[in-house]
């Protein structure tokens, strides 16, 4: 299937620097227009997910999809292997994501099967900046973590609740408890802002055919200065993807409230929900995608004229004998 680009109502491209919520509504007339183009991209991590939701059902007890409920080690340890995979298979379709949205949003022509063409030869780039980037994220949150939350704890708390502890402490102990919760907070918002530093690093992997370390060190760079804009753009994108997931998951827990399903759940609830989960990833998962890409896009148009860029590079070339001569 072929997808031809489309002209927005103010223009064909719109090539120009965007704010958080005309980033957005970029997002949603690129999605919306194309929306079999970027939901069959998605289509292949959500069916490679499917297994892994099967082990999580039948580790919660669930008779499917064949034989007894099952809770050994071997289900855990099958969830926890499997995860790693499922992750690059989700950063390998996020790169052919970012190659279908870059044509539409250029007003080229798109298709599933060209996207994911396009990725053959740089998968194992693509999975390296997925890997380099997730060990950044996860290491300064694990530090943030200790700094804001586990030391205090381990300082203040053993002393604020132990039974014959004075009332001072146990003051200390409840004012430090409100505190951290306060700090809760700030610490998902810094984690937040730490990993929009790399938002595009694979949108400049792709889209520049950059080596690993060139395409992380071009996100940081590229980002700086931006990324609290990046960063608002990017949480309502995933508000609203959750708020989609919340639409078609809502009406079976309903469901269990009205029936009054406790314990373990019938079969064809679990199924519903396990369909309709999926379904509503395809839907709504590209939202964020999308994002990194035209967020991208904004960085190299506020930082390096990549508007100006592709006018110059849309006119055509003068013929060689159209020179001017000298008076």
């Amino acid at each position: 299937m072929v997808f031809s680009p489309r002209r927005c109502a103010d223009g064909p491209l719109r090539t120009a620097a965007v704010e958080p919520r005309e980033l957005l509504d970029r997002t949603f007339t690129l999605y919306r227009r194309n929306f079999l183009l970027f939901a069959g991209i998605l289509l292949l991590p959500i069916c490679a997910n499917l297994p892994l939701q099967f082990a999580i059902l039948r580790i919660q007890g669930a008779p499917f999809p064949i034989g007894r409920p099952s809770s050994s080690p071997r289900v855990l340890f099958y969830i926890f292997g499997f995860a790693p995979i499922l992750w690059f298979v989700y950063a390998v379709a996020h790169a052919a994501m970012t190659y279908a949205v870059s044509d539409v949003y250029l007003g080229r022509r798109a298709t599933i099967a060209e996207a994911y063409r396009k990725i053959r030869g740089s998968i194992w780039r693509v999975i390296g900046v997925s890997l380099a980037v997730g060990i950044r994220v996860l290491g300064f949150a694990v530090l943030l973590v200790t700094l804001l939350l586990v030391i205090p704890v381990a300082a203040v708390m053993p002393a604020a609740i132990a039974r014959n502890a004075p009332a001072p402490d146990r003051t200390v102990g409840a004012i430090a408890l409100i505190v951290l919760m306060l700090l809760a907070p700030v610490a998902i918002a810094l984690v937040l802002w730490f990993t929009v530093r790399y938002a595009v690093a694979i949108p400049a992997l792709v889209l520049e055919n950059s080596k690993v370390g060139a395409a992380v060190r071009r996100s940081v760079e590229l980002s700086k200065g931006r990324r609290w804009q990046g960063l608002l753009a990017l949480l309502l994108g995933v508000v609203i993807s959750y708020a989609m997931v919340a639409l078609f998951q809502g009406p079976f827990y309903a469901a269990m409230a009205v029936l009054r399903i406790k314990g373990q759940l019938p079969l064809w609830l679990i199924l519903s929900m396990t369909l309709s989960s999926s379904i509503a990833g395809i839907i709504a998962g590209p939202v964020p995608m999308i994002i990194f890409v035209i967020f991208y896009y904004d960085l190299r148009i506020r930082k390096e004229a990549f508007d100006l860029q592709q006018m110059m590079a849309a006119l055509p070339e003068a013929p060689p004998g159209a020179a001017v001569s000298p008076a």
